[in-house]
């Protein structure tokens, strides 16, 4: 678990300080017991509806709300948390173009602040939360949301640090206990050319496999980026500009590649058993960029000998690349979400209707509620996430690392001391050779 801090509500009135290990202890369980006495398909409100609620409003989240709504007939948007007000109304706005018919958030169902989400919570009329806030959040939501017997769909990656990830292991844990879903957004395992081509890697189509490569190289520089605002406390502009600080987003390596590094771990069946990494920070050098690299290579080795080679960057003027490629003794795989395809003795080409995955994954997180067959993906995020962020300690640090030493030995707890909207000095930009192993 984490350890203690502070929280502090704002913007709206201020609340009682109460530490994080307090609220991760104290969240009503109501909605749990609620849920295990009625019968199949039937919910909060005696029908088949699903009412969901959304945790954290900014652009991605609100694209989740939307295909989850759309996903299944019987889903309403019931109730929305947020730090700030107006990521809210943005939100609202988009939601109300695409799927008018299944808002039914009301004024007094939103909330604002670092415990808006427990008032989420506590409502008994919500069946799922959509835990959707910056990655550096979501241990936390997510531990809560299990002991309130919620179903969960949360996005990548699942957490910023080693201690996170042990959090999210002991909330699936929970979760299997307690028979609640937790669908996590690693949609390319729902999309049918990932799906199609890594049954074809596993049928020998490309031999045996000799190598991996996940890579996420764009020239997204300046993604979520905001020129700081007069009034704006460091709280603020951090959770506003969250990709540019390693506390919010674990740095790009870890909430972009994430995904890729899964495809890989997906073929293997297996995380990677060490990793070395190097990488710097070449284009984004100014403190507007927090403290974040803006480019990696992470080369990872499994427990058989083949290797992974990770490489991430954000820069300007390089040549983009966001693919996986498996190279077997037959042939080569390669796959986006735009094509899956074969070359070699055996080649292939992905002919079928292409999909990101995300309704699909959304339809099967809404159907595992609806037959009470329960969905625990928790275990698998936390497994892509922390290969992540092994990779990303391996170049923080400049030193190889194996994976069971970072999961397990590894006491790095990034988050603030206090949840406040006040000051919260930037931690220096990593230095190789000089960065410590914590």
């Amino acid at each position: 678990m984490r350890t203690n801090r502070v929280l502090s509500d704002a913007p709206s009135d201020a609340s009682p300080e109460v530490s994080r290990r307090s609220f991760l202890r104290n969240t009503a369980a109501a909605g749990a017991v609620l849920a295990a006495s009625l019968p199949s398909g039937v919910f909060a409100d005696g029908s088949d509806k699903i009412r969901i609620a959304m945790v954290g409003c900014g652009h991605r989240g609100t694209q989740d709300a939307i295909y989850c709504l759309k996903s299944a007939p019987g889903v309403e948007l019931y109730a929305m948390a947020d730090m700030f007000r107006d990521r809210v109304d943005e939100s609202l706005g988009e939601l109300r173009k695409q799927v008018s018919d299944r808002i039914a958030v009301t004024p007094d169902r939103i909330f604002l602040g670092f415990d808006a989400y427990k008032k989420v919570l506590a409502m008994d009329e919500v069946d799922a939360v959509l835990l959707l806030t910056p990655p550096g959040f979501r241990p936390e939501h997510a531990a809560d949301a299990v002991k309130a017997g919620r179903h969960i769909f949360m996005e990548k990656p699942g957490a910023v640090d080693p201690v996170g990830i042990r959090s999210l292991l002991a909330s699936a844990d929970e979760a299997d206990k307690k028979g609640v879903s937790i669908v996590v957004g690693t949609q390319q395992r729902y999309a049918p050319q990932y799906i199609e081509l890594i049954q074809r890697i596993w049928d020998g189509q490309i031999g045996e496999i000799r190598m991996l490569k996940a890579h996420w190289i764009c020239d997204m520089v300046n993604w979520h980026f905001e020129k700081r605002k007069p009034g704006w406390s460091d709280m603020e502009w951090q959770i506003r500009c969250w990709p540019f600080f390693t506390w919010l987003s674990g740095d790009h390596l870890v909430e972009q590649l994430c995904h890729n590094i899964d495809v890989c771990n997906w073929v293997m069946k297996s995380p990677p058993a060490s990793c070395t990494g190097l990488g710097g920070r070449q284009c984004r050098t100014g403190p507007e960029y927090g403290n974040i690299y803006d480019h990696f290579t992470v080369e990872y080795r499994y427990s058989n000998g083949l290797t992974m080679l990770a490489m991430a960057a954000q820069m300007f003027g390089v040549t983009q690349n966001v693919s996986n490629t498996i190279d077997g003794t037959k042939g080569s795989a390669y796959v986006t979400r735009g094509e899956a395809r074969i070359d070699g003795e055996k080649p292939w080409r992905y002919e079928g209707e292409r999909s990101t995955g995300d309704l699909a994954m959304h339809a099967a997180f809404l159907r595992s509620i609806r037959e009470k067959k329960p969905i625990d993906e928790c275990r698998r995020l936390a497994e892509a996430t922390m290969t992540a962020i092994a990779g990303r300690m391996s170049t923080y640090t400049g030193q190889a690392l194996k994976f069971d030493r970072a999961l397990k030995e590894s006491q790095l707890d990034l988050g603030p001391k206090e949840y406040a909207l006040g000051p919260l000095p930037v931690e220096p930009v990593a230095m190789p050779g000089k960065t410590p192993f914590v």
